[in-house]
């Protein structure tokens, strides 16, 4: 699910007042994922505090004509903020003369997008996930082919690189897509979080295998009855993290999102796999013996912040353990007790495997959603030069950081900007009324983590915010790239769609009955009535989709 850009931007400017940057996640401490930077000159980028800013001096120079373009978001959830009502796009539109008209979707998005490919009433920009409805729009001739401006321009190309490019491709050889949040870095805030004053009290144990944890919980449940030794979030997601210690390399996205597991070179049931029985046996025997949460299905998220807030959990298990809520809860309970609030450990993994290749993580490096340019824009290859400005050095410093010459003044040797001493004078409150970040819909989040992590290693250990920390020591250590398994939903009115939806309700419907579970045994019949019921409702084409479509990520990637 997508964040919306005004969490977004909270989280941002969290960000902003400890770590002096800005980012969605990466793992390097040091910058060294950044691809070389340019030679001064030679990328044809001029800085932004020129009027000429350009990606090519033979492409469409910004600045030179005045450049207006409408854009559609296809979210209910979002709106598309005023162009010009905040620092960066009002100095964006003074000096490099763009101006964006935003068009509402008005809580109906689907609608509103059929209603305007029905009567070619198209934006010139589209900002839509990937998959069905892009590739309707290619169908229907209602793209314009993007190929010669990768190669003409420097930044997209520059920063995702070929392999990435190569999956954006459609099926006619061409590519049409320009991706937001991109990366070539690892991200995710999957994991452990354990209480730190509960874990010292009861003797700061090992915790590293799943024996470990099984013995630890039993201590916290002896000692704090009040207390949930386990939380596996809502809906029990918790437990799809403890799948990802079972097997090396195992993915939560197997069970969690897929309903089906990898196995030489094609995808196979989930509800034969070992590794999820395994999974669920062992999660059953925690909630039967009262170790995990008992309201793990039917509670809120509301429910689980407070427990969190108020030092009820013992240990956490999530697919986010570093959402703004925990960062508040452990901020308030370390001020008034040094002792308590959260600490991230290595995920924990069966005794046999290899604590290097357990991944609760993950990411793509296609990032969230697209941007494509319809046969409605009149002048398709200047929107993608400020397109490709946008995500690069000088617009995302512009974007996140204000334009140069208040906040910053100069970039050093990686294309970083060197914030000064009005960054660090001015309270945030001030700097919020400037609205930075609010246009980055082509986000570079190689170049935004990177610069985080950069300025995070000059600063003195206590000035480094907490999630920092954490995602630096564990989280991102733990991510796995699964790029080649995106774009694996197939449209929900083929068979492999309807097959899919049918199989979600009979995972649901099974993956609680295996959590009731009173025996192993019983797991074992569970899962196999699973598996019977998912087959005559036609698994066996979701599987078939799945295994072509990843099959076929593998030959683009690859360039084929």
């Amino acid at each position: 699910m997508k964040k919306t850009r005004k969490s977004w931007i909270a989280i941002m400017s969290a960000l902003l007042i400890a770590s002096t940057a800005l980012g969605a996640c990466s793992n390097s401490n040091n910058g060294n994922n950044k691809p070389e930077a340019s030679p001064s000159g030679s990328s044809g980028e001029s800085t932004p505090s020129s009027n000429n800013a350009s990606a090519s001096p033979a492409g469409f120079q910004l600045g030179s004509q005045p450049l207006k373009f409408s854009m559609y978001g296809n979210y209910d959830w979002l709106t598309l903020d005023p162009w010009a009502d905040d620092v960066p796009t009002k100095w964006i539109q003074d000096n490099l003369k763009v101006t964006i008209e935003p068009v509402q979707s008005g809580g109906a998005a689907q609608q509103k997008f059929s209603t305007m490919l029905a009567t070619d009433d198209l934006t010139d920009v589209l900002l839509l996930d990937r998959g069905p409805d892009v590739e309707k729009l290619r169908q229907a001739g209602k793209l314009i082919p993007l190929d010669d401006y990768y190669n003409k321009y420097p930044n997209f190309k520059k920063w995702m690189g070929d392999e990435t490019i190569n999956m954006l491709r459609s099926s006619d050889g061409h590519i049409y897509q320009m991706p937001n949040w991109y990366t070539t870095s690892s991200n995710g805030n999957a994991g452990y979080l354990i209480n730190r004053k509960v874990y010292k009290e009861l003797g700061s144990p090992k915790l590293e295998t799943f024996d470990d944890l099984y013995a630890y919980l039993q201590k916290v449940k002896a000692t704090y009855p009040d207390m949930v030794p386990l939380e596996t979030d809502v809906e029990a997601q918790g437990v799809q993290i403890l799948a990802s210690g079972f097997g090396e390399g195992y993915s939560p996205n197997w069970p969690g999102q897929n309903r089906a597991v990898p196995v030489d070179g094609k995808f196979v049931s989930i509800f034969t796999d070992p590794v999820f029985n395994e999974t669920m046996k062992y999660a059953s025997k925690l909630f039967r013996e009262k170790l995990m949460t008992q309201d793990s299905l039917t509670e809120k998220k509301e429910q689980v912040f407070e427990k969190l807030t108020n030092g009820k959990v013992a240990v956490f298990a999530s697919y986010s353990v570093l959402e703004n809520q925990i960062n508040a809860a452990n901020t308030v309970m370390r001020k008034n007790d040094p002792d308590s609030g959260y600490e991230v450990i290595w995920p924990v993994h069966k005794e046999g495997v290899s604590k290097d290749k357990v991944f609760p993580n993950n990411y793509n490096k296609l990032g969230w959603n697209v941007n494509v340019i319809t046969t409605a824009a009149k002048d398709p290859e200047a929107i993608f030069a400020f397109m490709d400005w946008l995500t690069g050095p000088e617009g995302m410093s512009t974007l996140y950081f204000g334009p140069k010459g208040k906040y910053w003044n100069e970039m050093d040797a990686n294309d970083y900007p060197v914030l000064n001493d009005t960054w660090f004078n001015t309270p945030q409150e001030d700097k919020d009324k400037d609205k930075l970040g609010r246009w980055a819909w082509v986000g570079n989040t190689t170049y935004l983590d990177t610069m985080k992590m950069a300025n995070n290693a000059k600063m003195k250990p206590e000035q480094v915010q907490w999630p920092d920390t954490q995602q630096s020591a564990v989280t991102w250590k733990t991510s796995q790239d699964l790029t080649a398994f995106v774009n694996l939903m197939p449209a929900g009115d083929t068979e492999a769609g309807i097959a899919k939806t049918a199989v979600d309700e009979i995972f649901k419907k099974y993956y609680a009955q295996a959590l009731f579970a009173k025996s192993d045994e019983e797991v074992d019949n569970i899962l196999k009535k699973a598996q019977d019921e998912a087959m005559s409702q036609g698994y066996q084409k979701l599987l078939d989709y799945e295994t072509e479509a990843w099959q076929n990520n593998l030959k683009q990637m690859a360039g084929k």
